[in-house]
């Protein structure tokens, strides 16, 4: 999967933890989105963890594209 952005464009990207419904909110460029899209396990410093991504979810209203990943 590719990602195309203008220069400074970011991405809202909310993880949530389910285990205990944990979240954290975080904005990424267009590399740092790439690496997550291609990434099977991630290490969130709040968590204090390296957890799987179960699910996703993309949104976008308002001229502003979001993404949920759901973590186990």
């Amino acid at each position: 999967m590719s990602v195309v952005t203008n220069q400074g464009d970011s991405v809202k990207v909310i993880f949530v933890f389910q285990k205990n419904e944990q979240v954290e909110e975080v904005a990424l460029n267009s590399a740092q989105l790439t690496a997550l899209l291609n990434s099977k396990h991630i290490w969130i410093e709040k968590f204090n963890s390296n957890l799987k991504i179960e699910n996703t979810v993309w949104s976008y209203a308002k001229n502003n594209v979001s993404m949920q990943i759901y973590l186990k």
